[in-house]
Protein backbone atom coordinates (compact mmCIF):
# COMPACT_ATOMS: atom_id res chain seq x y z
CA UNK A 1 0.00 0.00 0.00
CA UNK A 2 1.29 3.80 -0.92
CA UNK A 3 1.15 6.47 1.67
CA UNK A 4 1.29 9.92 1.58
CA UNK A 5 4.71 10.76 2.74
CA UNK A 6 3.17 14.13 4.69
CA UNK A 7 3.15 14.01 7.94
CA UNK A 8 -0.43 15.66 9.64
CA UNK A 9 -0.31 17.69 12.62
CA UNK A 10 -2.89 15.03 13.90
CA UNK A 11 -3.29 11.61 13.66
CA UNK A 12 -4.48 10.95 10.06
CA UNK A 13 -4.86 6.74 11.34
CA UNK A 14 -8.79 7.44 11.81
CA UNK A 15 -9.37 8.47 8.67
CA UNK A 16 -7.68 5.83 7.09
CA UNK A 17 -9.00 3.14 9.02
CA UNK A 18 -12.79 4.56 8.43
CA UNK A 19 -12.61 4.32 5.07
CA UNK A 20 -11.08 1.07 5.23
CA UNK A 21 -13.85 -0.16 7.38
CA UNK A 22 -16.30 1.67 5.29
CA UNK A 23 -15.16 -0.10 2.47
CA UNK A 24 -15.76 -3.41 3.86
CA UNK A 25 -18.91 -3.10 4.86
CA UNK A 26 -20.13 -2.22 1.69
CA UNK A 27 -19.26 -5.07 0.89
CA UNK A 28 -20.70 -6.54 3.68
CA UNK A 29 -23.81 -4.99 2.94
CA UNK A 30 -23.90 -5.90 -1.10
CA UNK A 31 -23.30 -9.81 0.17
CA UNK A 32 -26.23 -9.47 2.39
CA UNK A 33 -28.51 -8.03 0.28
CA UNK A 34 -27.57 -10.50 -2.63
CA UNK A 35 -28.21 -13.31 -0.07
CA UNK A 36 -31.84 -11.57 0.85
CA UNK A 37 -32.24 -11.22 -2.80
CA UNK A 38 -31.91 -15.01 -3.62
CA UNK A 39 -34.26 -15.96 -0.35
CA UNK A 40 -36.70 -13.12 -1.69
CA UNK A 41 -37.19 -14.92 -5.30
CA UNK A 42 -37.26 -18.45 -3.73
CA UNK A 43 -40.00 -17.33 -0.98
CA UNK A 44 -42.00 -15.46 -3.73
CA UNK A 45 -41.97 -18.20 -5.63
CA UNK A 46 -42.46 -20.90 -3.20
CA UNK A 47 -45.44 -18.80 -2.21
CA UNK A 48 -47.22 -18.25 -5.63
CA UNK A 49 -46.81 -21.96 -6.29
CA UNK A 50 -48.42 -22.97 -2.70
CA UNK A 51 -50.82 -20.59 -3.13
CA UNK A 52 -52.05 -21.72 -6.63
CA UNK A 53 -51.85 -25.20 -5.59
CA UNK A 54 -55.68 -25.53 -5.69
CA UNK A 55 -56.61 -24.97 -9.18
CA UNK A 56 -53.02 -26.05 -10.70
CA UNK A 57 -53.58 -28.16 -13.77
CA UNK A 58 -51.54 -30.91 -12.46
CA UNK A 59 -52.04 -32.93 -15.87
CA UNK A 60 -51.91 -36.59 -15.51
CA UNK A 61 -50.91 -36.23 -11.60
CA UNK A 62 -54.03 -35.02 -10.47
CA UNK A 63 -55.58 -38.00 -9.47
CA UNK A 64 -52.52 -39.24 -7.53
CA UNK A 65 -54.36 -39.59 -3.67
CA UNK A 66 -53.90 -36.01 -1.53
CA UNK A 67 -51.21 -34.75 -4.05
CA UNK A 68 -52.21 -31.33 -3.50
CA UNK A 69 -52.16 -31.76 0.06
CA UNK A 70 -48.22 -33.07 -0.05
CA UNK A 71 -47.70 -30.17 -2.15
CA UNK A 72 -49.40 -27.61 -0.58
CA UNK A 73 -47.04 -29.27 2.89
CA UNK A 74 -43.67 -29.41 0.94
CA UNK A 75 -44.18 -25.65 -0.41
CA UNK A 76 -45.11 -24.60 3.20
CA UNK A 77 -42.40 -26.06 4.55
CA UNK A 78 -40.27 -24.25 2.17
CA UNK A 79 -41.41 -20.98 2.83
CA UNK A 80 -40.83 -21.19 5.98
CA UNK A 81 -37.28 -22.17 5.68
CA UNK A 82 -37.25 -18.95 3.17
CA UNK A 83 -38.62 -16.48 5.59
CA UNK A 84 -35.91 -17.93 8.23
CA UNK A 85 -33.22 -17.30 5.66
CA UNK A 86 -34.35 -13.65 4.18
CA UNK A 87 -34.88 -12.42 7.81
CA UNK A 88 -31.41 -13.75 8.69
CA UNK A 89 -29.87 -11.64 5.56
CA UNK A 90 -31.77 -8.45 6.73
CA UNK A 91 -30.44 -8.95 10.29
CA UNK A 92 -26.64 -9.26 8.57
CA UNK A 93 -27.41 -5.81 6.93
CA UNK A 94 -28.41 -4.35 9.67
CA UNK A 95 -25.34 -5.02 11.76
CA UNK A 96 -23.23 -3.68 8.74
CA UNK A 97 -25.26 -0.57 8.95
CA UNK A 98 -24.76 0.11 12.27
CA UNK A 99 -20.86 -0.80 12.13
CA UNK A 100 -20.78 1.86 9.31
CA UNK A 101 -22.80 4.35 11.18
CA UNK A 102 -20.29 3.48 14.33
CA UNK A 103 -17.03 3.89 11.86
CA UNK A 104 -18.14 7.31 10.70
CA UNK A 105 -18.75 8.79 13.77
CA UNK A 106 -15.27 8.04 14.87
CA UNK A 107 -12.92 10.20 12.69
CA UNK A 108 -12.12 12.82 15.32
CA UNK A 109 -9.45 12.71 17.71
CA UNK A 110 -8.87 15.28 20.56
CA UNK A 111 -6.18 16.83 22.51
CA UNK A 112 -5.32 15.31 25.17
CA UNK A 113 -4.95 17.29 28.11
CA UNK A 114 -1.18 16.80 29.59
CA UNK A 115 0.72 19.79 31.03
CA UNK A 116 4.02 17.78 32.08
CA UNK A 117 3.76 16.55 28.34
CA UNK A 118 5.54 18.90 25.54
CA UNK A 119 5.15 15.91 23.02
CA UNK A 120 1.41 16.49 21.71
CA UNK A 121 -1.17 13.53 22.35
CA UNK A 122 -4.74 13.15 20.93
CA UNK A 123 -7.52 11.04 22.21
CA UNK A 124 -10.60 10.09 21.07
CA UNK A 125 -12.04 11.48 24.11
CA UNK A 126 -12.85 15.28 24.43
CA UNK A 127 -11.18 16.70 27.24
CA UNK A 128 -11.40 20.05 26.61
CA UNK A 129 -14.90 21.56 25.71
CA UNK A 130 -13.07 23.74 23.21
CA UNK A 131 -11.87 21.30 21.03
CA UNK A 132 -13.95 20.39 17.94
CA UNK A 133 -11.65 17.22 17.06
CA UNK A 134 -11.82 18.34 13.50
CA UNK A 135 -8.07 20.02 13.47
CA UNK A 136 -9.59 23.59 13.30
CA UNK A 137 -10.77 22.39 9.88
CA UNK A 138 -7.29 21.84 9.02
CA UNK A 139 -6.60 19.44 6.13
CA UNK A 140 -5.48 15.88 6.93
CA UNK A 141 -3.43 14.64 4.19
CA UNK A 142 -4.33 17.29 1.33
CA UNK A 143 -7.17 18.84 0.64
CA UNK A 144 -9.97 17.30 2.72
CA UNK A 145 -10.38 18.46 6.36
CA UNK A 146 -12.27 15.74 8.98
CA UNK A 147 -15.79 17.59 8.13
CA UNK A 148 -14.89 16.79 4.49
CA UNK A 149 -14.22 13.07 5.12
CA UNK A 150 -17.44 13.22 7.90
CA UNK A 151 -19.38 14.53 5.25
CA UNK A 152 -18.84 11.41 2.81
CA UNK A 153 -19.43 8.83 5.19
CA UNK A 154 -22.77 10.71 5.97
CA UNK A 155 -23.32 10.81 2.29
CA UNK A 156 -22.81 6.65 2.27
CA UNK A 157 -24.91 6.25 5.75
CA UNK A 158 -27.95 8.00 4.38
CA UNK A 159 -28.07 5.60 1.32
CA UNK A 160 -27.36 2.69 3.35
CA UNK A 161 -30.40 3.95 5.44
CA UNK A 162 -32.48 4.70 2.83
CA UNK A 163 -32.05 1.22 1.12
CA UNK A 164 -32.26 -0.35 4.70
CA UNK A 165 -36.16 1.06 5.18
CA UNK A 166 -37.17 -0.29 1.80
CA UNK A 167 -36.01 -3.85 2.35
CA UNK A 168 -37.41 -3.78 5.79
CA UNK A 169 -40.66 -2.98 3.99
CA UNK A 170 -40.14 -5.48 2.29
CA UNK A 171 -39.31 -8.04 4.30
CA UNK A 172 -42.40 -7.08 6.66
CA UNK A 173 -44.92 -7.66 4.06
CA UNK A 174 -43.67 -11.29 2.64
CA UNK A 175 -43.49 -12.18 6.95
CA UNK A 176 -47.04 -10.99 6.71
CA UNK A 177 -48.11 -12.61 3.55
CA UNK A 178 -46.08 -15.93 4.13
CA UNK A 179 -46.67 -19.72 5.53
CA UNK A 180 -45.32 -19.57 9.01
CA UNK A 181 -45.82 -22.85 11.85
CA UNK A 182 -48.54 -24.18 9.66
CA UNK A 183 -50.67 -21.35 10.13
CA UNK A 184 -51.36 -18.19 8.10
CA UNK A 185 -51.25 -14.83 9.18
CA UNK A 186 -54.69 -13.36 10.43
CA UNK A 187 -52.98 -9.86 10.92
CA UNK A 188 -50.58 -7.51 9.04
CA UNK A 189 -47.07 -6.91 10.62
CA UNK A 190 -46.49 -3.29 11.56
CA UNK A 191 -43.87 -1.30 10.87
CA UNK A 192 -42.91 -0.99 14.49
CA UNK A 193 -43.18 -4.65 14.99
CA UNK A 194 -39.71 -6.16 15.72
CA UNK A 195 -38.41 -8.42 12.55
CA UNK A 196 -36.21 -10.36 14.83
CA UNK A 197 -35.20 -10.13 18.52
CA UNK A 198 -32.72 -7.22 19.06
CA UNK A 199 -33.54 -5.11 16.11
CA UNK A 200 -34.88 -2.41 17.97
CA UNK A 201 -32.08 -2.65 20.25
CA UNK A 202 -29.45 -2.41 17.27
CA UNK A 203 -30.90 0.39 15.48
CA UNK A 204 -31.60 2.56 18.89
CA UNK A 205 -27.42 1.93 19.11
CA UNK A 206 -27.22 3.98 16.08
CA UNK A 207 -29.81 6.48 17.13
CA UNK A 208 -32.27 4.65 14.18
CA UNK A 209 -35.36 2.95 15.81
CA UNK A 210 -38.80 0.67 14.27
CA UNK A 211 -40.37 3.62 15.39
CA UNK A 212 -39.82 6.92 16.37
CA UNK A 213 -36.68 8.77 15.02
CA UNK A 214 -36.27 6.82 11.59
CA UNK A 215 -40.33 6.51 10.34
CA UNK A 216 -41.25 5.80 7.20
CA UNK A 217 -41.32 9.10 4.85
CA UNK A 218 -44.96 10.24 5.16
CA UNK A 219 -46.12 9.49 1.84
CA UNK A 220 -45.96 5.84 2.14
CA UNK A 221 -47.76 5.58 5.09
CA UNK A 222 -50.68 6.33 3.13
CA UNK A 223 -50.17 3.73 0.07
CA UNK A 224 -49.52 1.19 2.64
CA UNK A 225 -52.59 1.34 4.56
CA UNK A 226 -54.39 1.46 1.82
CA UNK A 227 -52.65 -1.56 0.03
CA UNK A 228 -52.30 -3.35 2.76
CA UNK A 229 -55.32 -5.74 4.50
CA UNK A 230 -55.28 -8.83 6.23
CA UNK A 231 -57.10 -11.20 4.16
CA UNK A 232 -56.24 -9.40 1.43
CA UNK A 233 -52.54 -10.77 -0.01
CA UNK A 234 -50.82 -8.82 -2.95
CA UNK A 235 -50.88 -10.23 -6.53
CA UNK A 236 -48.44 -12.14 -8.26
CA UNK A 237 -47.78 -8.88 -10.29
CA UNK A 238 -47.33 -6.68 -6.53
CA UNK A 239 -45.16 -9.40 -5.16
CA UNK A 240 -42.84 -9.34 -8.61
CA UNK A 241 -42.51 -5.30 -7.84
CA UNK A 242 -41.09 -6.21 -4.74
CA UNK A 243 -38.82 -8.52 -6.21
CA UNK A 244 -37.97 -6.30 -8.75
CA UNK A 245 -37.32 -3.42 -5.98
CA UNK A 246 -35.11 -5.66 -3.57
CA UNK A 247 -33.09 -6.65 -7.03
CA UNK A 248 -32.39 -3.37 -7.94
CA UNK A 249 -31.06 -1.94 -4.77
CA UNK A 250 -32.68 1.16 -6.10
CA UNK A 251 -31.87 3.40 -3.14
CA UNK A 252 -27.86 2.35 -3.77
CA UNK A 253 -26.50 4.53 -6.21
CA UNK A 254 -23.18 2.73 -7.05
CA UNK A 255 -21.53 5.45 -9.15
CA UNK A 256 -21.71 7.80 -6.28
CA UNK A 257 -20.09 5.43 -4.53
CA UNK A 258 -17.33 4.76 -6.45
CA UNK A 259 -17.21 8.41 -6.96
CA UNK A 260 -16.58 8.50 -3.05
CA UNK A 261 -13.84 5.78 -3.07
CA UNK A 262 -12.28 7.45 -5.97
CA UNK A 263 -11.64 10.27 -4.06
CA UNK A 264 -11.04 9.14 -0.78
CA UNK A 265 -7.83 7.34 -2.58
CA UNK A 266 -6.80 9.88 -4.65
CA UNK A 267 -6.79 12.28 -1.09
CA UNK A 268 -4.83 9.96 1.11
CA UNK A 269 -2.68 7.87 -1.76
CA UNK A 270 -3.68 4.65 -1.26
CA UNK A 271 -5.44 1.96 -3.21
CA UNK A 272 -8.80 0.25 -1.89
CA UNK A 273 -9.09 -3.45 -3.10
Amino acid sequence: METSAATPTRPSHLPIAVALVAEALEEQWLSAAFDGRSHTSNLVNAHISRRGMPVMDLGVLKDMPRIRDKASSKLARREEQYRDMLVSSYKNMVRALCCLVKASRSMRCFSKVSPNDSVPQFSERRDDLNDSGDGGGAPVFKWFSILKFESFAQELVEMFVSDLKLKRLLVLELLSVTFKEGVEHQTLLDWGDELYDGESNELQSIGLQSRGTCPLPENWFADISGSRRPGNPPSYEVLQVYLTAWLANVNINNSRIDEIFELVEEEMKIKFS
